[in-house]
């Protein structure tokens, strides 16, 4: 990623720029004067002087006035989103609550540098040889160590391009972000048309802001990038001059939803290191993590936040961690959907203002939003109306074609029949004027190894768990006040097929709710993970173990409590039939979990699990007065094979294998079935 540096100047003395050390910011640079520039803060405004006749000093692109006289030289004022030239050094103003904060870039798109490292050429008679030390994916996804560059051809990474040219190889950086392109783009949801013949092209590094009315069509693009919809057949959408499923592309690629989840038991520094560590590689993780985090705290105002718990912060900061969260990957494209929404103008300013910072650090940014604030900070806008595209270009030509100068109006004079017929004319207008884009296939990407998640997922889940107290009192509590009324009501005269059956019950009553929700309740930031690269099954299986332990242990307190009052002879085989319990009922819950849109909805399936486990495990109605499409459907029934297994071992009676291998074996098949519907839902349609 690009390296910045944010500065905040003292406003009770004058801020220097230049070369020497003396200055209050010094740009080590050959086109910087020893005395460069000066910011004043007069009155409460702050105003830039240039302080020298040899070098260039601009804001927002025009010369700053230099006079040899101190006394005659005029300074300019600054506002927020202002841009000074240093020599060739950028620097970017914000202001918050009237607190001036620079924003450096320390690399620019025209710096030639030394070759990435890991990256070594060697020239040959017609090109050069390039040798990566750790592999690199190719544009058509395959793993690859070297590469033979031709004179005259190129090869991009993320934030570089290597050329070779008359005989030498070059290296120069590149902003970070990707350039989009959209042709033809028609979008479906099912085999339904939502959104029809989009066509734009977005430069890297710019801010693309989509209106349009409610249930126009503005989100529906959104989920196509996200790979939720789909596209046309002759529809064409590229994304860093790859088409936007490639796998790798994905990966760089932040989505944030209208209402961000976040896991809200962390801190604002343990979400932020948990976005690091399911994007970085694992080097990269344990070298710069650390610096990369108080960075973003910076940019973002949220230094004096970073050991705040997530549940405490308002919407507008829960926003800002959450898109601090999917930049510690570096991604090149950054997509927000209404993320201004439910926010006071304050708050809208801020996170406007953050969004412009980021595209000033070279990433691209697509935004939908109903907020008017957002055109000032978008350098092109998209209007969509009854799933046509009615204009695309920049805010000012926007303002012309709707021969208007208020932003409402142009929202406001839409009309059906007015619309179409200016879509229609536009649309072909729009697509006369394109450029025919070539994509350039030339984009290879570091292979990244992240680091291992087994144990971290199983840690952050027991975090989760026990800071929630009334999760962590409920986990207590419930195999307390179980296994105490079923002491109350079983004896040495009760019948041990109904001892095991309430005890099988009360397991699966205990796994299930503790897995119904676990991965519903966090499954947009799980989609992220897995599209970033996390490994499914790893996760999965980490997202099992605390459940499963969880309820195995509940499970011998209910039986212990129980036990008390019927004393049965103990036998080591118990701890198996007992796993043999919890363990299909937790892999169970993880499956419905992963297929449920919401945790109402899953919760609204967990009588739909318990029933069937009463109903047909044989303890109510004996196997042999069921009718045959009973007894087939009790094979699938987990609970018949526990309370086979457990009845022989209250009787003391040997109790087949077999009992506890039916059992898990349905877990195993929950749990292949979870993993294949999570794998498919990470990919692209």
């Amino acid at each position: 990623m690009r390296s910045f540096q944010i500065v905040t100047p003292d406003d009770s003395k004058p801020f220097t720029i230049g070369r020497k050390s003396e200055n209050s910011l010094v740009l080590d640079n050959l086109m910087v004067s020893r005395h460069h520039a000066v910011l004043e803060c007069i009155s409460g405004k702050w105003t830039l002087r240039n302080l020298t006749g040899n070098s260039l000093t601009q804001l927002n692109g025009e010369d700053v006035p230099f006079s040899e006289n101190p006394d005659e030289s005029r300074g300019l004022p600054v506002e927020d989103g202002d841009i000074i030239l240093i020599g060739t050094q950028q620097i970017r103003a914000s202001f918050k609550d009237n607190h001036l904060t620079l924003l450096l870039v320390n690399s620019t798109a025209s710096t030639e540098t030394g070759l990435p490292e890991g990256v070594s050429a060697r020239l040959e008679k017609d090109g050069a040889h390039l040798q990566f030390r750790e592999k690199f994916i190719s544009p058509e996804g395959k793993s690859v160590s070297q590469k033979k560059l031709n004179e005259g051809e190129s090869i991009r990474m993320p934030g570089y391009e290597i050329s070779c040219s008359a005989g030498n190889v070059t290296c120069r950086e590149t902003p970070v972000g990707y350039d989009v392109h959209a042709q033809n783009l028609d979008v479906y949801a099912g085999k339904k048309r939502l959104l029809q013949d989009v066509n734009f092209d977005l430069p890297a590094g710019e801010i693309l802001a989509i209106i349009g009315r409610s249930g126009q069509g503005k989100s529906t693009l959104l989920k196509l990038l996200q790979g939720i919809n789909r596209s046309g057949e002759n529809s064409k959408v590229y994304i860093g001059g790859l088409d936007y499923r490639n796998t790798e592309i994905r990966k760089r690629i932040a989505f944030l939803e209208q209402d961000p989840q976040l896991r809200m038991d962390l801190t604002v520094r343990e979400t932020l290191l948990d976005g690091g560590r399911v994007s970085m590689n694992k080097l990269d993780f344990k070298q710069n993590v650390q610096g990369r985090l108080e960075k973003f705290c910076e940019l973002f105002g949220l230094s004096q936040r970073m050991d705040n718990g997530v549940r405490t912060l308002s919407g507008g900061e829960l926003r800002r961690v959450a898109l601090a969260r999917e930049l510690m990957g570096s991604p090149g494209l950054i997509i927000l959907d209404e993320p201004l929404s439910g926010l006071d103008p304050y708050n809208s300013r801020i996170l406007c203002s953050h969004l412009k910072q980021l595209a000033f650090l070279g990433h691209t940014v697509i935004l939908t939003t109903h907020s008017y604030e957002a055109l000032k900070v978008a350098n092109k806008l998209l209007i969509i109306h009854q799933g046509h595209q009615v204009f695309y270009g920049s805010p000012a030509e926007a303002y012309g074609h709707f021969q208007t100068e208020d932003a409402e109006e142009i929202l406001s004079s839409l009309k059906d029949e007015q619309s179409i017929d200016r879509e229609e004319k536009y649309s072909r207008q729009t697509r006369a004027g394109l450029v025919p884009y070539i994509p350039s296939k030339n984009l290879y990407f570091p292979k990244t190894h992240l680091a291992p998640v087994f144990l971290y997922k199983v840690g952050l889940t027991a975090k989760q768990w026990f800071r929630d107290k009334g999760k962590a009192l409920a986990i207590l509590l419930q195999p307390l006040i179980i296994g105490f009324l079923f002491s109350q009501i079983f004896s040495s005269l009760s019948s041990l097929w109904i001892v095991a059956f309430a005890v099988i019950l009360s397991a699966n009553w205990l796994a299930l709710s503790l897995s119904i929700r676990e991965i519903v309740a966090e499954k947009e930031i799980l989609m992220g993970e897995f599209r970033k690269g996390v490994k499914v099954l790893p996760t999965i299986t980490a997202k099992m173990f605390l459940p499963v332990i969880a309820a195995w242990i509940q499970t011998l307190i209910v039986f212990a409590f129980v036990n008390f009052r019927i004393s049965v002879h103990w036998q080591p085989m118990m701890l198996v039939a007992f796993l043999a319990m919890v363990l299909p009922a937790v892999a169970v819950g993880l499956m419905v979990s992963a297929f449920s849109k919401n945790s109402g909805q899953a919760n609204a399936l967990l009588p739909l699990l318990i029933i069937p486990q009463v109903a047909l495990a044989g303890a109510l109605v004996p196997m042999d007065q069921m009718l045959p499409t009973g007894r087939i459907l009790s094979t699938i029934i987990w609970s018949k094979y526990n309370q086979r297994s457990l009845l022989n071992l209250l009787l003391e009676r040997e109790d087949p294998l077999s009992n506890a291998l039916a059992a898990i074996a349905i877990a195993v098949g929950c749990y292949i079935v979870m993993a294949i519907k999570l794998y498919t839902s990470k990919k692209a349609k």
